[in-house]
């Protein structure tokens, strides 16, 4: 078990959310927490800091995550 804290910045409201997570978690787990703790009622999706969007089924390990890495939370540009 590899745990590590990485920050995703809520890109509408500013926030900043430190998240220990795993690398084989999947990046749609991660939304899943965030949308829980955030309330959010739109859908979202999280990307790099360089604005690549993640794919929600991969692992965060595959999507080469690792400790302190800093995300952002955007509301999903392709819509609900």
């Amino acid at each position: 078990m590899d745990e590590f804290t990485i920050t995703v910045v809520h890109t509408t409201s500013g926030k900043e959310v430190k998240l220990a997570v795993e690398s084989s978690f999947t990046v749609n787990s991660v939304l899943e927490v965030l949308a829980e703790s955030l309330q959010l009622k739109d859908r979202f999706v999280l990307a790099t800091s360089e604005n690549k969007i993640l794919d929600s089924g991969i692992s965060l390990a595959d999507a080469g995550i690792k400790e302190d890495a800093q995300l952002l939370l955007m509301p999903d540009p392709t819509g609900g």
